[in-house]
This record gives C-alpha cells, structure tokens and sequence, in this order.
C-alpha cells in the first residue's frame, strides 16, 4: 500500500512538470513576422492562434493613446505602406524609449477580425540615440589632429 502511494505521486509530479515544460515552451515560442508579412497572411473572420514577433515598424507620431492609468496604450504601427492598430495587453512598464516614431518590435497575437495586434511584449528603440557620429565630426571634437 505504501508503495503505490509512492508510485502515484511520482506520476502526479512526473504529470505535473511535463505540462509546466509543455504550456512554457508554447508560450516562449514566437513566430517571427514583418507587418507585410502579417497583412498578407490574414485569415477572414478569425485569429493567428500562433504567437507572433512583428518587427520592422515604426509608432506612427501622434497615434498613441494612453488609458486612464498610462498603462495600456493603444497605437498605430507603419512600415511605411502599411499600418496595423496595436492594443498593449502586457503587464509589465513600458521601456522609456516607446515614444512617437520609435522603432518596435511586437510579441503577441493578430486579431484579424478586429484588425488589431494584441501586443504583451513591447520593444521600442530609438535609432537616432544609439547613432554614432560621423568619422569627420569625431576628429573636429577630438582637437582637429
């Protein structure tokens, strides 16, 4: 008797660690997209099921709205000739980098019936910021050698 408890609760751990493994790869996994890439597999009337990394776009200036608690923006994205409604579903802070035209990169589900991304990751990168300067201006600064 005591050792069929044994054996049922090694099973039940054995159960319990392969669904943890199971649901935490499924959840890590993204399918890596572009906004073309996305608007050109859309499926009429329903979702990606799969979850999606949408990168190569930019928050379109003046687009980003904020809830009552700036928390959870709504924005819109463009690749230049396409745009795409975003809704930040994430819990955690945005970067301080996500402002008007940063460049971002997006990890959630594609809402095809209501035309929205359902962001829970953002990253957002300002180009300009991380831009080094040109070779010429480093040696004018440098004492004109």
């Amino acid at each position: 008797m005591g050792r069929a408890k044994f054996v049922v609760g090694g099973l039940v751990i054995v159960a319990g660690l392969a669904y943890l493994l199971a649901t935490g790869v499924e959840q890590s996994t993204a399918t890596q997209t572009t906004l073309a890439g996305l608007l050109g597999q859309e499926r009429p009337g329903g979702s990606t099921a799969a979850r999606l990394q949408l990168g190569g776009s930019r928050v379109v200036p003046g687009s980003i709205q904020w809830d009552q608690f700036r928390s959870r923006p709504e924005f819109t994205i463009s690749d230049g000739q396409r745009t795409l409604r975003v809704r930040y579903t994430g819990s955690a802070l945005l970067p301080d980098t996500f402002k008007d035209g940063a460049q971002v990169v997006l990890e959630g589900r594609y809402q095809a019936s209501g035309g929205v991304f359902d962001a829970e990751v953002v990253y957002a990168k300002c180009p300009s910021k991380y831009e080094g300067q040109s070779y010429e201006g480093h040696v004018e600064a440098s004492g004109k050698s």
